[in-house]
């Protein structure tokens, strides 16, 4: 998200002390959980693996398949993101429109992290670390209460 802030929804434990983290999306999360969910409608050669929406990031994993002999590019990955980036903002807009609310719809950065997953193993690692990553969110660096991120003023 802008800035890091935590707009899409709050971790908080379910269930006491033991049980696992869980994000309680906000309505923006919810629009991102939505939109993300559509990709593979928006494009027949792209399924879903595992994905997590965190209080301001989201993880997740993408199958492209390769159509008529092209191979997948950067480029193409950059549309899908850019897509579903922009209809997100779209809806959001909407909402904010209709609920006539004093909140900007600047919610993503304009860049985003890839990494092409080769192998099996490769692949088990990275759904682990998406599965964790609420559980980790204290020491996530992407967590502005996070310790080391709170500047003393």
């Amino acid at each position: 998200s802008m800035n890091r802030k935590c707009i899409f929804g709050d971790i908080n434990c379910v269930g006491g002390r033991l049980a696992l983290p869980r994000i309680k999306l906000s309505k923006i999360g919810k629009i991102i959980k939505c939109h993300w969910d559509d990709i593979p409608g928006q494009y027949d050669n792209v399924k879903l693996d595992e994905y997590v929406i965190m209080p301001n990031h989201i993880h997740g994993i993408l199958f492209i398949n390769k159509r008529d002999g092209a191979s997948p590019s950067p480029t193409y990955l950059g549309d899908i993101i850019g897509g579903f980036k922009s209809r997100c903002v779209v809806d959001y807009l909407k909402y904010i429109r209709g609920n006539k609310l004093d909140t900007s719809a600047r919610i993503w950065q304009r860049n985003y992290h890839d990494h092409i997953i080769r192998n099996e193993r490769s692949l088990e690692k990275i759904r682990e670390y998406i599965r964790n990553n609420p559980l980790n969110w204290d020491n996530d660096v992407e967590n502005p209460n996070r310790i080391d991120n709170i500047k003393i003023k």
